[in-house]
């Protein structure tokens, strides 16, 4: 399948399945506004954080490559659908799965700090199915912030919105090593 239909198609099962598996909470220990805003402004810092390391990393070439190849699949689809599929179902059905469904469920069997590094280290895994070096870095690096913040939150709300910032910017502002791969 292409990139978005699969991508989204899989995140839209799964987010649909996390509520009705359960009660992903929006916020059990912190205020919706309050998590809306940590999550924000997480996101803002991820996006420059990424951006930076990246721009430095793609001097190597096969980091370069690997970028690119990321934001080719771009191509397979109109921005404004790719941008709308990833906004509106990938990222809020990824968000209801790993942090609302299987981090609650093995933090119940187990520790919260335990539940935490078990479901951070099952979406690692999961990701590393793409054999991308660059989607494999966001799972590592964003799935341990959106987890410790699904953790302090108690809910969804602040993952899922620093989840929306990142991936939004990183489409909207693509890395320099990528911007002959977009069509916008």
């Amino acid at each position: 399948l292409p990139f978005w239909l699969a991508t989204s198609t899989t995140f839209a099962v799964m987010g649909i399945a996390s509520v009705l598996a359960g009660d992903p909470r929006c916020c059990r220990e912190i205020e919706a506004a309050t998590a809306s805003v940590v999550g924000v402004a997480s996101g803002l810092v991820l996006f420059v954080a990424t951006r930076a390391v990246v721009d430095l990393a793609t001097r190597h070439p096969m980091l370069h490559g690997a970028v690119a190849h990321i934001y080719r699949r771009s191509q397979e689809t109109r921005f404004v659908t790719a941008l709308v599929l990833t906004l509106v179902i990938a990222v809020p059905g990824e968000e209801l799965f790993w942090r609302g469904l299987v981090l609650p469920e093995l933090s119940g069997a187990t520790t919260s700090t335990t539940g935490a590094l078990l479901s951070w280290a099952a979406a690692v895994g999961v990701n590393a199915a793409w054999a991308s070096v660059p989607l494999l870095a966001g799972a590592l690096v964003g799935g341990a912030l959106w987890t410790g913040l699904a953790v302090w939150s108690g809910g969804v709300v602040a993952p899922i919105a620093s989840h929306l910032v990142w991936t939004g910017l990183m489409l909207v502002w693509p890395p320099p090593a990528a911007r002959d791969k977009v069509p916008w």
